[in-house]
């Protein structure tokens, strides 16, 4: 997937908005709904520098941020 088209801006706990990929880059990735119900679902992205998990409603809306690292 391309940079450009899964990097979604997450809040932060001291209310500033980021976005944490590349847009240039490809990575990995892959959407999974959730298996107790709702709306919502999980997306994995990751590349051999990053891994990130998060949240979020129909077309990317209202995401969260559930996991981020970075080597």
């Amino acid at each position: 997937m391309v940079g450009s088209f899964v990097n979604l801006e997450y809040g932060l706990p001291n209310g500033i908005k980021v976005k944490l990929l590349d847009d240039q880059t490809t990575y990995l990735g892959n959407q999974l709904e959730c298996e107790f119900g709702g709306d919502r679902c999980f997306g994995v992205l990751a590349n051999m520098d990053l891994i990130l998990v998060c949240t979020y409603e129909a077309e990317g809306k209202n995401q969260e941020l559930v996991f981020y690292k970075k080597r």
